[in-house]
C-alpha cells in the first residue's frame, strides 16, 4: 500500500511531487476525473439548505442534478485547473529568483489589479470592453506562461491534478458530515481540506520549481487568487451562466 498513489500524494507529498517529471498521466486524471465525479454526487445528494447553512453565501442551482453537475465540474473546472496551473508557472517562475521582497508586490499587483477589474465590470457596461480585453489578455499570458515553462509545466500539471487525492478526501469526509446532519462539520471539513490542499501545492511548486517554501507558498496563493478573478470575471462579463457559476465556486 506504500506505493499506492494517491496514498504517496497524501503522505509522501515531496518526494512524489519531485518525480512528477517522470510520472504517467493516467493517476492524476484518473483522480481528478474521480474527485470531480465525487463532488457532483455530494452536490446532487445534499439538500440545497444544507450547503447555504453549511458555507455562508453558497447556492446550489435549482432544479440540477448530478449530470449537470459532473459536466460542468469537468468541463469548466478542467479549464479552470489549466488557466490556474499556467498563473502558478508564471508566479513561480517570476518568483523563484531575485530578492521576494522586491518581486513580491509586483506580483500582487498584478494580481490585485486583475481583481479589481473583475469586480468593477459587474454590472457596468462601460467597462465592459476593458473586461474583455482584460480577459483575452488573461487567457494568452496563461498561453504564454505555459508554453515558456513547456519543458515543466507538465510536471506542474499532473502534480495538480493530483492533489485531487485530497478532494476525494474532503468529499468522503462531507459526505459523512452530511449523513450526521451537521452543517458545521460538513464546513469544517471543506475548510480543512482547503487549507491542506493550499499546503500541498505549495509542496508542488518547491518540488517542481526547486525552490523555496515562502516563495512556493507565495507563488500558490497568488495563482489561486488569479484563477478566481478569471471566474468572477467571466461570470461578470456573462460569459458564464448562474447556475455554472455556482457550481465552479463549490468545487
Amino acid at each position: 500500500m506504500k506505493d499506492f498513489f494517491p496514498l504517496k500524494v497524501i503522505f509522501e507529498p515531496a518526494r512524489t511531487f519531485a518525480g512528477m517529471a517522470t510520472a504517467g498521466w493516467a493517476w492524476p486524471i484518473s483522480l481528478y476525473a474521480l474527485s470531480m465525479a465525487a463532488a457532483a454526487a455530494l452536490l446532487a445528494a445534499l439538500p440545497p439548505h444544507f450547503i447555504a447553512g453549511a458555507l455562508e453565501g453558497a447556492a446550489l442551482p435549482p432544479g440540477r442534478g448530478f449530470f449537470f453537475y459532473l459536466t460542468v465540474s469537468l468541463a469548466g473546472g478542467g479549464i479552470l485547473t489549466l488557466f490556474s496551473c499556467a498563473l502558478l508557472a508564471a508566479a513561480a517562475r517570476f518568483l523563484s529568483s531575485g530578492r521576494l521582497a522586491l518581486r513580491l508586490p509586483l506580483a500582487a499587483a498584478a494580481a490585485g489589479s486583475f481583481g479589481i477589474l473583475s469586480a468593477a465590470v459587474q454590472g457596468s457596461a462601460a467597462m465592459r470592453p476593458a473586461g474583455l480585453a482584460g480577459a483575452v489578455a488573461a487567457a494568452a499570458f496563461a498561453a504564454w506562461a505555459a508554453w515558456r515553462d513547456r519543458a515543466i509545466f507538465p510536471a506542474l500539471l499532473k502534480a495538480l491534478l493530483a492533489l485531487s487525492a485530497l478532494s476525494l478526501a474532503g468529499d468522503l469526509a462531507g459526505a459523512l458530515a452530511a449523513l450526521a446532519a451537521s452543517e458545521r462539520a460538513y464546513a469544517g471539513a471543506q475548510y480543512f481540506f482547503a487549507i491542506v490542499s493550499l499546503l500541498w501545492l505549495a509542496k508542488a511548486v518547491a518540488a517542481v520549481y526547486s525552490t523555496g517554501g515562502a516563495r512556493a507558498m507565495t507563488a500558490a496563493v497568488l495563482a489561486l487568487l488569479g484563477g478566481m478573478a478569471a471566474l468572477f470575471l467571466a461570470f461578470n462579463l456573462g460569459l458564464l451562466p448562474q447556475d455554472v457559476f455556482q457550481v465552479l465556486l463549490l468545487l
